[in-house]
C-alpha cells in the first residue's frame, strides 16, 4: 500500500500496534504546535481567569527545525492486527488532534460505523473497494488539514485579533488563495516583523507575502521624514506604491542605508474590512533559508533512514 500512495507522503509503517502506540506516546509525536509560543503570563487578573502570551516572533522560527516535518497528522490502521484490532489501538491514542483512518473487511461495517459515530476514528474504508485507493488518500489530506486547523485554532483566534487581521479578512483572502495556488508552498508562517507570511515550497524555495495597512505606512512615511529620507522613499510610502522592508535597520528607514531604493517593493492595494497593501518578495537573504532544510531532503533523509539494510 505505502507504494501507491502520494509520494509526497512520508508513511512510517509498524507491524506491531504496541510499538507504534509507544512511539506515539514519544518522540514519535512531536509537540502539538502552539506548544512553544504561549506561555502563562505571571500575573492573574482573578481566580477565575489566566493571561496568556503568545511569542509571535517565534513562529517563523520555526522554519529552521530541520525535523518539523516529523510530526504525526493522520494514523491508518488496519481493523485486523495483531496483539489488539484497530479500534481498539484508536482508543488507546492520547493524541485526539491525531487524524484516524480505519480500514476494514465487508464484515466489520457495523463495528466500523459505531466506532466512527463514537468518535473513535474520522473515516473507515472498505478494503475491498475498488477505489479504495483514491479514498484513503483524499481522506488523508483532508485529516491532514484538519489537525493543522485544529492544532493552530487557538493561535489563529489570537492573531486574528492583532496585526494578522487580514488572515481573516475575506477580500484579503481571496488574494492569498490566489497566491497559494499559484506558488504552491508546502509550509507557511507568520512573521511579525515587517508583518506577512513566509512561503516555502518543497525545494525550499521562499517567498514572502509583505502586508502593511494605512496605518503602517504613515508610521513608516513619519519616521523616513525624520530621518531625513529621500523625497523618492517619502513618496512612495505616502502613495502606498511601494512597501519598505528596510530589515538592516529594524524595520525603519535609516541614513545609513545606501540604497534605500532597494528596499521598497511595487506594492498592491486591496479594499476589505480595512485597506491592504501587499507585495510578494522573492529575494529574502534577510531571513537566511539558505541553511533551512527543505521538505524533500527531509524525505530522501527518511527514505534512507526506512530503506531495508543491503546484503553485505
Amino acid at each position: 500500500m505505502p507504494l501507491m500512495l502520494d509520494p509526497m507522503l512520508h508513511l512510517r509503517p509498524f507491524s506491531s500496534p504496541r510499538m507504534a502506540l509507544a512511539a506515539l506516546g514519544s518522540a514519535g509525536s512531536r509537540p502539538v504546535p502552539g506548544g512553544g509560543w504561549l506561555y502563562r503570563w505571571k500575573d492573574r487578573p482573578s481566580q477565575t481567569q489566566e493571561l496568556v502570551a503568545l511569542d509571535v516572533d517565534s513562529i517563523h522560527r520555526i522554519v529552521y527545525d530541520p525535523e518539523r516535518f516529523s510530526e504525526v497528522s493522520v494514523l491508518v490502521v488496519d481493523y485486523f492486527m495483531p496483539e489488539m484490532d484497530g479500534v481498539t489501538f484508536c482508543k488507546r491514542l492520547n493524541n485526539p488532534l491525531i487524524g484516524k483512518i480505519l480500514l476494514t473487511g465487508r464484515a466489520e461495517d457495523s463495528v466500523a460505523i459505531e466506532a466512527f459515530n463514537s468518535g473513535v476514528i474520522d473515516r473507515f474504508i472498505r478494503k475491498s473497494d475498488p477505489q479504495a485507493m483514491a479514498k484513503l488518500q483524499v481522506a488523508i489530506r483532508e485529516l491532514q488539514q484538519r489537525y493543522f486547523e485544529r492544532a493552530g485554532a487557538f493561535v489563529a483566534e489570537a492573531l486574528a485579533m492583532g496585526r494578522f487581521g487580514f488572515l481573516r479578512d475575506p477580500a484579503f483572502r481571496s488574494v492569498f488563495d490566489s497566491v497559494v495556488a499559484t506558488f504552491q508552498p508546502i509550509e507557511s508562517y507568520v512573521v511579525c516583523n515587517p508583518t506577512g507570511v513566509l512561503m516555502l515550497d518543497a525545494w525550499g524555495v521562499g517567498r514572502f507575502l509583505l502586508v502593511q495597512t494605512d496605518d503602517d505606512l504613515r508610521e513608516q512615511h513619519d519616521v523616513a521624514e525624520d530621518r531625513g529620507a529621500p523625497d523618492t522613499v517619502l513618496r512612495a510610502l505616502r502613495s502606498g506604491s511601494a512597501l519598505p522592508w528596510f530589515w538592516s535597520s529594524g524595520g525603519f528607514y535609516s541614513p545609513q542605508i545606501a540604497d534605500p531604493a532597494a528596499n521598497l517593493f511595487p506594492a498592491t492595494a486591496i479594499q476589505g474590512d480595512n485597506c491592504y497593501y501587499f507585495s510578494l518578495i522573492d529575494h529574502l537573504e534577510p531571513l537566511q533559508l539558505t541553511h533551512v532544510k527543505s521538505y524533500r531532503s527531509w524525505l530522501r533523509e527518511q527514505d534512507n533512514v526506512d530503506a531495508p539494510p543491503r546484503a553485505g
